[in-house]
């Protein structure tokens, strides 16, 4: 079987174990339809977790209450993994916001060289935010037309051309 991304939990909220999901489905009457979403708990583990009670909280964010997860600390054990749906479901809902989906892609900077990986996509007002792994830390790399140098597809690399001191912030 295989699974399509749609964004990572950012958090827990209250006591009762429930989470946040930030995600890339723009439609908030998706949740309505998903009886379970997968969490990668370990690489290419993906476990399944059926939704007891779904609040959309804003069009990239929805809170849940998963099946098993009864507290704050299980809750904390999912806290920053990625969340995916089975790559049948997935194509069946036709999300209108996730386009081409760059989770995956290598991010390369002229001066810096390779990055790493894109984690998640994070779309803002006016940018689209992407987490890498850079040197044991967390960076989001502005994907703008400021930024792009170039996007590769075939090879799934994004070429970028950061801001002097950009990186540095987050060392």
């Amino acid at each position: 079987m295989s699974y399509s991304p749609i964004g990572k939990i950012t958090g827990t909220h209250g006591l009762e174990g429930r989470v946040v999901l930030h995600h890339q489905l723009d439609d908030k009457q998706i949740w309505s339809k998903l009886p379970h979403i997968f969490i990668e708990l370990r690489r290419e583990s993906y476990i399944p977790y059926f939704i007891e009670e779904r609040k959309v909280m804003g069009p990239n964010e929805v809170l849940l209450k998963l099946d098993e997860i009864d507290s704050v600390e299980q809750a904390r054990t999912l806290n920053g993994k990625q969340v995916y749906l089975e790559e049948s479901v997935f194509a069946r809902l036709k999300p209108k916001a996730v386009s081409v989906n760059m989770i995956g892609f290598r991010i390369v900077d002229r001066t810096a060289g390779e990055l790493g990986t894109i984690d998640n996509l994070f779309e803002t007002p006016g940018q689209v935010l992407a987490t890498v792994q850079y040197k044991g830390r967390e960076v989001m790399v502005p994907l703008v037309d400021a930024t792009i140098v170039g996007i590769d597809a075939a090879r799934k690399v994004v070429e970028v051309d950061l801001p002097d001191g950009l990186l540095e912030v987050y060392l």
